[in-house]
């Protein structure tokens, strides 16, 4: 069935002309005294006043309410062009409306004040007009040549009302009384016959009316021409820039959907990895226990067994001991004794401390889950590890040459190590960069732009961050460029220069200055976030979990500071150490639970080294390194391992 279209009157026209076209963007009604802006937007005579009362009135400028855009006044708002077309447009509106309610109620004679009932209408004179008026018109000699027109013949549309306005010929402003009907084509303006011979525009290029209208007709076409070229141009990039979108949302749909494919496959894989690896490792851990467990519980059932026999003996001898006469007594003392020392013979066949055992999991770093630690012998006591540490270390392995041919160190000082465990090590006598994992396996770092590098650390993105006086520079293994770097001294700590660095977990960079005994910490881009008190800061700093450590050497003593990240003080305790004399602190880290462990030599260098162990709130454990070298710089590895630089080696060191 189709639809009703709706019904569509001459009412419902005018209306919808009325609303689209005729009304006024500001005041919302229907235009009165229209005027035109350069950027061809009209607006009531009255309105623009008010807008340019509320704009600066005192400048020559005129901001157009829609587009914004400027129009320059020659005098205030009434000198602006008027919009005849539009208020023709108005006027014609206007007048069909009026025969419309002619239709249905009475349309009163323009020409009199007789209110009679309108039946004409002069297209010269603009009138409704009566009967009685209409025959004037025709008996008077100036009206006789007006056109007459029958409301009938104009509510039916066979004569056409077209506003006198469309008829307007402006007048010359000089020469009143004569029309504008030159076109001067140097000034681009309409003159009157007069101002076309004057001095102004005699020698200009002018034409009559016909011509300039024929000539702007053709710029016209012309333009709009070139506009519509313009405009099909346009669609057509829209049009390819959408199949462009379209063919872009399909391949990120598609990346997106491969992405989230693979990385589904290799979390199953992974996880079926992971799983099949747990099980492997609680199957070793469950085989260990079960043995244990029942090795344990058969000593367990034989040392009861035997205690239940011991107890019945030494019931029974303590009471014949009791009852017995003291002649009695003294006969059986041999028996006596013996089942006493049979007693006293009868022990399990292993004793507690031979069938103690250990069972620990140690985490893996990377895709390995970790590995189980298994030992039948007793948890190791402090009198065996170092000075009162609980953890026994053990030299894994020495580093003293690096390379292809085999350089030897010359002066290491600073190490960091990498996700992977690979060592970073800064060489300071061969002012470079090495990364090892053994003596086979190291190189050389290719870095540019280092001149004075001092201080070298990681951070989470393995980032290698080197304090490079008196700038901060990050570079990233593989690649020689600096990705970024920042001094951050610069207009603010003028008078000093950097002494040591650190980062966190996260991308907070701190640097230390021992001159001006603060620390400012920075973002990795090189943004200051605040600065900070140090008392007592020196050359070495490391971060954990918002709080900073450092050492400090002189005045006799030797320090470990802790500072929380608003330069509060947390604690000040004393570095002991096994050397005779004097000592000092070097580098210093903290592993994964906090645990800080501090590097110690003695002075002169040919005294121990020391690696000196305190808990996260500076609770000092003991000495869990001793060697006779000179310890410089120290950190963890994420395996658990400590790395130690020795000026002319890099060790590792394990737990055992």
């Amino acid at each position: 069935m189709a639809s009703r279209q709706p019904n569509v009157t001459a009412q419902f026209v005018l209306g919808k002309i009325s609303r689209d076209h005729l009304e006024c963007p500001i005041c919302k009604d229907r235009f009165t005294e229209p005027k035109i802006l350069d950027c061809l937007h009209s607006f009531c005579q009255e309105c623009l006043k008010e807008v340019k009362q509320r704009q600066r009135p005192q400048k020559s400028k005129l901001v157009c309410p829609l587009c914004r855009r400027e129009t320059i006044l020659k005098g205030d708002v009434s000198h602006l062009p008027s919009d005849f077309k539009l208020s023709a447009l108005v006027d014609e509106v206007n007048v069909h409306e009026k025969l419309l309610e002619g239709q249905r109620s009475q349309l009163n004679c323009q020409a009199c004040d007789q209110e009679n009932q309108a039946v004409s209408r002069c297209m010269d004179c603009d009138h409704f007009l009566c009967k009685e008026c209409q025959a004037v018109h025709g008996r008077m000699t100036l009206m006789k040549t007006h056109k007459i027109y029958s409301l009938a013949q104009l509510q039916s549309g066979e004569v056409t009302y077209k506003s006198k306005i469309r008829e307007y010929t402006p007048k010359c402003a000089r020469h009143s009384d004569q029309n504008l009907t030159i076109y001067c084509n140097t000034c681009e303006k309409l003159v009157c016959t007069t101002c076309a011979i004057t001095v102004d525009h005699e020698r200009h290029s002018c034409v009559d009316l016909s011509q300039a209208v024929d000539k702007c007709k053709q710029d016209v076409a012309r333009m709009s021409a070139k506009a519509k070229q313009n405009k099909a141009k346009l669609k057509t990039n829209i049009s390819e820039i959408d199949a462009n979108y379209k063919k872009l949302n399909t391949m990120y749909a598609d990346t997106t959907k491969k992405i989230s494919s693979k990385a589904d496959k290799e979390v199953a894989r992974i996880t079926k990895e992971i799983r099949q690896e747990e099980q492997k490792l609680r199957q070793e851990a469950d085989t260990f226990f079960k043995d244990r467990a029942k090795t344990l519980k058969t000593a367990r059932a034989t040392n009861s067994s035997r205690l239940t026999q011991t107890e019945k003996k030494l019931h029974e001898v303590t009471n014949f001991v009791t009852q017995a006469s003291c002649h009695e007594l003294l006969d059986f003392k041999p028996k006596l004794l013996f089942n006493l020392k049979e007693s006293t013979q009868e022990q399990s066949e292993k004793g507690p401390d031979s069938m103690s055992s250990f069972m620990d999991f140690e985490e893996g770093t990377g895709t390995s889950l970790g590995r189980l630690v298994l030992e039948d012998s007793p948890t190791p006591s402090s009198d065996v590890t170092a000075k009162g540490s609980q953890t026994r270390w053990k030299l894994k392995r020495p580093m003293e040459t690096f390379g292809p041919t085999k350089k030897t160190f010359g002066l290491v000082d600073e190490i960091a190590t990498l996700s992977n465990n690979e060592i970073v090590a800064l060489d300071r006598k061969h002012n470079k960069l090495i990364t090892l994992q053994s003596d086979e396996i190291s190189q050389e770092l290719q870095l540019a732009g280092l001149t004075e590098p001092s201080h070298v650390t990681v951070n989470r993105d393995d980032e290698i961050v080197v304090l490079d006086k008196p700038s901060v520079k990050i570079f990233k293994k593989g690649v020689s460029s600096c990705l970024h770097q920042f001094q951050p001294g610069r207009g603010i700590l003028t008078s000093d220069t950097p002494t040591c660095l650190a980062v966190d977990g996260g991308d907070v960079i701190a640097v230390g200055y021992e001159k001006q005994k603060r620390i400012s910490l920075h973002k990795r881009d090189g943004s200051l976030i605040r600065r900070i008190p140090a008392p007592m800061i020196g050359y070495n700093l490391t971060i954990y979990k918002q709080r900073l450590f450092y050492t400090y050497n002189g005045d006799n003593k030797t320090l470990l500071l802790s500072v929380d990240i608003y330069g509060h003080m947390v604690f000040t305790v004393d570095i002991p150490s096994n050397n005779e004399g004097k000592w000092h602190a070097g580098g210093l880290c903290c592993d994964k639970d906090g645990n800080i462990y501090v590097a110690v030599s003695g002075w002169p260098v040919n005294q121990l080294g020391e690696i000196q162990h305190f808990s996260h709130d500076g609770q000092y454990l003991g000495c869990v390194i001793v060697e006779f070298d000179c310890m410089d710089d120290i950190t963890c590895t994420p395996a658990g391992e400590l790395v130690v630089a020795t000026t002319k080696s890099v060790c590792v060191y394990h737990k055992v």
